[in-house]
């Protein structure tokens, strides 16, 4: 397969996208134990690998067709994650009702990021180190995902949870950042199957969350490994 110098420099501009990602969802996990000494860092957090996505991936993914539709849907996720936590710090009943287009918005761009990047790497003409980034960042994109899925379910729906498992700021009308920062290691730990003591088997909405969470990540693995032995096996034959 040729590749002329424009094609190449846009890989290689692609290929930094994955790297920088990888290192600020990375960062993201890293950075979550700070977010129960600061409450809006969770936010701050989304809101920065949104616009990672946006400038070092979406910009040279390769996929015209549905750029326009991620920075659609990347930039109203983040007036949302704004709009979303000034409604719940100055009137959580506002809060609340933002919260379901809050998430539903921002779990489609998530995933539309995840779905893309799984096409990317089927188009990707060589298999690299950065190509093995972008795979990793996608599994890490889902739990991130299922993050905001717990936070939006602790906001409408706070029984789902099990109080003493929580940090102390469980009964707070705004979701502070140490509920916020558990919950996304909570979603973490689904994701890898690990599992979690925070949600109440009661609660029939949590565990479907719960159970589309470790669903979604073993789909993901499953995929990959499709892929990769289908290359291989194409360039066997």
């Amino acid at each position: 397969m040729r590749i002329n110098r424009q094609q190449l420099q846009t890989i290689r501009n692609r290929h930094f996208g994955y790297r920088i990602t990888l290192i600020y969802e990375l960062l993201f996990l890293l950075l979550l134990p700070l977010a129960q000494l600061y409450s809006p860092l969770v936010s701050f957090l989304l809101i920065g690998l949104a616009v990672m996505l946006l400038v070092f991936v979406n910009r040279f993914s390769g996929m015209p067709r549905t750029t326009r539709v991620v920075v659609l849907l990347g930039c109203s996720a983040i007036a949302l994650e704004l709009i979303w936590r000034t409604a719940l710090a100055w009137n959580p009943a506002v809060g609340r009702v933002i919260t379901l287009p809050h998430v539903l918005i921002w779990l489609l761009f998530l995933l539309v990021v995840v779905v893309r990047g799984v096409k990317i790497l089927i188009r990707e003409p060589f298999v690299t180190l950065s190509v093995l980034h972008c795979a990793i960042s996608g599994y890490l994109t889902l739990g991130i995902s299922g993050g905001v899925m717990l936070t939006a379910l602790w906001v409408l729906q706070p029984s789902a949870f099990v109080a003493s498992a929580l940090p102390a700021h469980f009964n707070s009308a705004v979701p502070s950042g140490a509920v916020a920062s558990a919950l996304m290691t909570t979603s973490f730990g689904l994701l890898t199957t690990i599992g979690t003591q925070v949600l109440d088997p009661r609660n029939v909405t949590g565990q479907v969350l719960a159970t589309l969470i470790a669903i979604s990540g073993q789909l993901y693995i499953a995929v990959l490994i499709g892929l990769i032995l289908g290359r291989v096996h194409k360039r066997i034959v």
